[in-house]
């Protein structure tokens, strides 16, 4: 990921290149300098219609922390300084209507990254939902389908419906696979049995299990399930892999979220990757199969 300028996660019309270039052009401001580089995804938080814009006619996109299971689909781009500038007022931050804030978001590795978002206001935000313009969600909506991210986000967010889980499907690679010591806690809480998937990145032996490494070097095979409850299934595998929360620096393993290939075709789910300290040295597993290991 190149370092030059700022990274900023897109989640609401900029994901539609045709608006910001056209609101860019209609105030005589420079527009090239929004370069995008991946889908990606906010953790722990929730897509919101709680601001009337009156540039909208109608509710404008908020991301609200939420906690466990939530996660909110976007872009990740590079804004150079003047950009970032233009993009500032294009928030309206000198109005209070939108203001910066600093989040760390998930690339299809399942790597984090640190980047700058715009959130409501508490001086704009209401305390209700204020309906979308059907024009405004369609930016969205396709902005979305474009790069193959789940929209089911968004029609929770429309149809004002809480609590919302957009990802409902988890992958695994180690003692949580079919065959394997735990894996009768995972289906406990899915829905039927797990299909063939992989992910990138490679894979430690550990020992009495395995850690994922996140990257775009080689290929960790395991399953895929279907969540029947999102948050208490979170929750017991949280527990599991000694996971405590993104802002800890003490957790085992992290939750992410990886795009994952299945026999369907490219999907998207949450997995564990391993927290390795410095220094820290395991054999890698050749063959990215805990079970042909």
């Amino acid at each position: 990921m190149e370092s030059d300028g700022t990274l900023y996660f897109g989640y609401g019309s900029n994901l539609d290149w045709d608006d910001w270039k056209s609101w860019c052009e209609k105030k005589n401001l420079r527009f090239e300098g929004l370069v995008e580089l991946s889908p990606c995804w906010l953790p722990n938080y929730s897509l919101k219609f709680h601001y009337f814009s009156n540039g909208r006619d109608g509710g404008a996109a908020d991301v609200v922390e939420t906690g466990r299971g939530h996660a909110v689909p976007g872009v990740l781009f590079r804004m150079d300084d003047v950009t970032l500038k233009v993009m500032d007022r294009k928030e309206g931050t000198k109005v209070e209507a939108y203001e910066r804030r600093n989040v760390r978001v998930t690339l299809p590795n399942g790597t984090f990254v640190e980047a700058l978002t715009y959130c409501v206001t508490k001086k704009s935000r209401e305390d209700r939902f204020i309906q979308p313009t059907n024009a405004y969600t369609n930016l969205i909506l396709q902005g979305l389908k474009k790069r193959k991210l789940p929209i089911g986000e968004l029609k929770n967010a429309i149809e004002n419906f809480s609590p919302s889980y957009p990802l409902e499907k988890i992958f695994v690679y180690g003692t949580l696979m079919h065959g394997e010591l735990r894996h009768s806690t995972l289906m406990e809480s899915s829905i039927g049995e797990g299909q063939p998937a992989s992910a990138r990145g490679t894979i430690l032996d550990l020992g009495d299990y395995p850690g994922m490494i996140a990257g775009d070097e080689g290929v960790i095979h395991g399953e895929v399930y279907q969540i029947d409850q999102v948050y208490p299934t979170l929750q017991t595998l949280d527990s599991i892999e000694g996971f405590y929360g993104y802002n800890s620096n003490h957790s085992l393993f992290t939750r992410t979220i990886v795009q994952i290939d299945t026999e369907q075709g490219p999907e998207w789910a949450w997995t564990y990757v391993y927290n390795k300290e410095a220094g820290e040295e395991y054999q890698t597993i050749g063959s990215g199969n805990w079970q042909d290991r």
